[in-house]
């Protein structure tokens, strides 16, 4: 097996690690709202952050989920200034397409988390100093 095919598996399988931690939560009904809301969260989560922590972020999330997380991203974008949950929640909406019936109150905080699990902790740690303290909560809920 060549290198580029590895690569290619290993980004799959790190992919389908972090839809299986998201559905160990049953929060989520199916793979495919999941999916939707780990894409959603993880864009208003870049959003909300500086650019240089986004930038960090992104270089800690596999091939696969990277381009997602910078998928319609452009540097000139300014930093998200709401602070509160519901806004950031709000957010979250903005980027969720085609699956209202998923209760994002329940289904974020999961989120959140498994996407500060699975990257580096200092990383993680220096993403959550850079969001607002009751942002910060909802991802430790």
């Amino acid at each position: 097996m060549n290198k580029e095919l590895k690569g290619v598996l290993k980004a799959n399988e790190e992919f389908n690690h972090v839809i299986n931690l998201l559905m160990k939560s049953k929060v989520f009904t199916d793979e495919q709202k999941a999916f939707a809301v780990l894409k959603a969260t993880m864009k208003a989560l870049r959003d909300r952050i500086t650019k240089i922590e986004a930038i960090h972020l992104g270089s800690q999330l596999s091939p696969l989920l990277r381009g997602f997380y910078y998928e319609g991203w452009e540097l000139t974008h300014d930093i998200s200034k709401s602070r509160t949950v519901d806004a950031f929640l709000n957010d979250v909406r903005s980027h969720f397409r085609g699956h209202d019936d998923v209760d994002l109150e329940k289904a974020v905080p999961v989120t959140l988390s498994t996407i500060l699990e699975i990257i580096d902790q200092g990383e993680a740690r220096q993403v959550l100093q850079n969001l607002p303290t009751d942002i910060q909560n909802l991802c430790l809920e």
